[in-house]
């Protein structure tokens, strides 16, 4: 099945998929191309199924793309359906899907993307992302707006986010190459890798390590149990720290009595809190790199 519909302006994508694939290329194009592939014998009836449509909304336009359900275990894996689906550059996306995949290629307006088991890949994301999952994981490009993240056992990777970031995992790993203002981090048991934090971060973690790239401004406030924890500070900001382990060593290439060196920017103070409180993890304090993400 294949639709086509002229939907200059702005568009918002629902689409709804529990076995397959969805997979949407955002490009400068005026239409939206609808397409769907039954991938096992099994989901040509689905696809006949399938609600497709689209109907005008302030100014823009709505598609809708919703793939019916077949109840029961002996259903599972055999009724894999592709929706494909083309449409305009800056579109705000919203997929829901069960062991799907979802893939968005080219940049998108905003997304809102729920999967139980299938895996999550964006390109860059303009505005705010929330993204949900069980077991699958997260990949993001750069996100220019608000990021929300919730995953059981699924990682979370993405290369750089603008505005404040909330990651939550049970044992998930976390990576972020560049945060432009504040990180909320909960996790149990996952590893924590952030590169760039331009203001700070929070984060609460169980059993997994935490390794900060290069804190520049703002506090970063760990509290771990047996993880080990690992802060490179940037260079000329005033560094104040507090930290407690009661049964791991602490280790810092910084001395902690020295005066700053001078800041990057003259006559901007920049004063960088770090606070760690850590059971049996070791805590090591050093230098962040020039490039690190």
């Amino acid at each position: 099945m294949e639709k086509t519909f002229e939907t200059r302006g702005h568009v918002h994508l629902y689409a709804q998929n529990e076995v397959g694939l969805v997979a949407i290329t955002a490009s400068e194009t005026g239409t939206t191309v609808v397409s769907l592939v039954a991938d096992t014998p099994g989901a040509e009836e689905l696809v006949e199924r399938a609600a497709v449509e689209c109907h005008p909304a302030g100014g823009g336009h709505v598609v809708a793309v919703k793939i019916p359900r077949l109840h029961g275990m002996r259903f599972v894996r055999r009724n894999a359906v592709t929706v494909r689906v083309e449409l305009p550059l800056g579109s705000d996306v919203s997929v829901a899907a069960g062991s799907a995949d979802v893939e968005i290629t080219g940049t998108i307006g905003t997304a809102d993307l729920k999967s139980a088991s299938g895996d999550i890949v964006t390109d860059d994301v303009a505005a705010g992302v929330t993204a949900k999952t069980a077991s699958g994981n997260v990949t993001l490009g750069a996100v220019g707006g608000d990021l929300k993240v919730h995953t059981a056992s699924g990682d979370l990777r993405c290369s750089s986010v603008a505005g404040p970031a909330v990651f939550s995992t049970a044992s998930g790993d976390l990576e972020v190459g560049v945060a432009r203002n504040r990180v909320e981090v909960k996790a149990t048991s996952g590893n924590i890798r952030l590169g760039e934090l331009a203001q700070g971060a929070r984060i609460v973690n169980v059993s997994g390590n935490v390794r900060v790239l290069a804190l520049a401004e703002g506090d970063l406030r760990v509290r771990s149990v047996s993880g080990d924890v690992t802060v490179g500070v940037a260079q000329g900001v005033d560094l104040h720290v507090d930290v407690e382990t009661m049964s791991g060593s602490v280790h810092s290439d910084i001395r902690l009595d020295d005066v700053p060196a001078p800041a990057p920017t003259p006559g901007r103070d920049v004063r960088v809190d770090l606070s760690v409180r850590s059971v049996s993890g070791n805590v090591d304090i050093g230098r962040a790199l020039e490039q690190v993400a």
